[in-house]
């Protein structure tokens, strides 16, 4: 392996591991501030995970065949959101008057549309069979979240109780990933 070849790689490294130590340590805060345990733990915890995942994403590339400036995007994308919803939070125990509130539960949203665009740049810079395959992902976790979505609408009129609406963005991800790995065992 010539010496730029060598020299790229470690460059990648570099990239990689900072921009998932980033991520991992604000999903880490995050976690800390909502489950009132110490920030600087979560923060470092966050960071190592982090870390190793770049490690690992650099040396063996997930199965997606993103680029890796574009994976790095994503997760700088996802960063700000976690940020976002971590002041999103603090702001809320802050004590400030409703029409506050309104406003800035747009705060979150801006991280969230940053996930959704970079998202959507990543799935369009694939090949034909790698999108073909993310789609059909995305369209069978639409169809088990609005299952689901739908279901638990039909028992709270038979009288279970409500839940926070939230929780649907964890049932999207989840079935997104059941659909990805239904596809891709598909097309293996």
């Amino acid at each position: 392996m010539n010496t730029s070849q060598v020299e790229k790689n470690n460059k990648e490294l570099i990239l990689n591991v900072l921009t998932t130590s980033l991520t991992g340590a604000s999903l880490g805060l995050l976690y800390a501030y909502g489950l009132e345990f110490r920030m600087l733990i979560g923060v470092l915890g966050g960071a190592g995970f982090g870390a190793a995942l770049g490690f690992r994403i650099t040396r063996k590339p997930p199965r997606m065949r993103y680029p890796l400036y574009m994976l790095r995007r994503v997760l700088l994308a996802a960063t700000f959101m976690l940020l976002a919803s971590m002041l999103y939070s603090y702001l809320l125990d802050q004590g400030i008057s409703q029409s506050q509130r309104y406003w800035i539960s747009i705060l979150p949203l801006f991280g969230w549309g940053a996930v959704v665009y970079t998202i959507g740049l990543a799935i369009a810079s694939l090949d034909e069979l790698q999108r073909r395959i993310q789609t059909e992902a995305i369209a069978i976790g639409f169809a088990i979240s609005a299952i689901f979505v739908g279901g638990y609408a039909l028992f709270q009129f038979a009288g279970l109780p409500d839940i926070n609406l939230g929780l649907a963005l964890l049932v999207m991800s989840g079935a997104w990933l059941i659909g990805k790995l239904w596809t891709l065992w598909r097309y293996r």
